[in-house]
């Protein structure tokens, strides 16, 4: 399965914990609900075997860049402060039950950073038959 989905990839982040109460950045709040809305319309059996997982994340180009340097780094690598490993949790976390019953029957990950005009994310699941 192949999808794409047209949202500003989001690094996962921890719950800020106050006396009050506890609560998730208003990015990774924002994305989880824009995430709700994307696959709202995918209707799909989910996968009950172990699965690979391919990720693109397709990363916005900061405004503030000059021309000159947002198309020196169109279609490269992105580099930016924010670990792969984070953008990689948020997306599992928000396709559970959607694509697959559980984000742990992922035992092969594939994923890549690219700098972008247009940010997405493109993921593709495919069964391991053992």
């Amino acid at each position: 399965m192949k999808v794409t989905f047209h949202v500003q990839p989001v690094p996962a982040s921890r719950p800020r914990v106050t006396r009050w109460s506890t609560f998730y950045p208003k990015k990774y709040t924002a994305f989880k609900a824009a995430m709700e809305i994307a696959k709202s319309d995918i209707h799909c059996v989910p996968l009950e075997d172990n699965i690979y997982a391919k990720l693109d994340f397709f990363i916005q180009i900061p405004k503030s860049w000059s021309k000159k340097k947002k198309e020196a780094h169109r279609g490269k690598f992105c580099n930016n402060n924010a670990d792969i490993d984070n953008y990689c949790k948020a997306i599992l976390d928000s396709l559970n039950g959607k694509y697959y019953v559980d984000d742990r029957q992922i035992v092969m990950l594939r994923a890549r950073m690219y700098w972008s005009t247009t940010p997405s994310i493109d993921c593709e699941f495919l069964p391991i038959q053992e």
